[in-house]
């Protein structure tokens, strides 16, 4: 049940570093449309596009070896499943965020 919570810690790494380049980003573009603010606009949001790439990833591995677990183990510990169906409902709050901050 440690690789459920290892994937947790791991997609909200990937968030947190998603969100933190997309509000750099934002903030360079916040400066003005200079060559160098632009330049480091897109820079910092190709990064937060691959960050929110990878956290989409390792939540679709997670997933999958939920749904692996559930066919060897029908009850997995409810300790567990709230964990992970809480991660997975702020995973959905801030992709959304991420997602409309890289929209602008």
């Amino acid at each position: 049940m440690t690789k459920i919570k290892k994937y947790v810690e791991d997609i909200a790494e990937e968030l947190d570093g998603a969100k933190n380049y997309i509000e750099k980003a934002l903030e360079y573009k916040s400066m003005g449309n200079t060559p160098e603010n632009m330049e480091r606009y897109n820079g910092y949001k190709t990064m937060s596009v691959q960050e929110l790439e990878h956290a989409m990833r390792v939540h679709d591995y997670a997933a999958q070896d939920i749904e692996k677990l559930r066919a060897v183990y029908p009850d997995i510990p409810t300790e567990m499943m709230d964990k992970w169906e809480h991660s997975h409902k702020e995973f959905i709050e801030k992709v959304a965020w991420i997602k409309q901050m890289q929209a602008m």
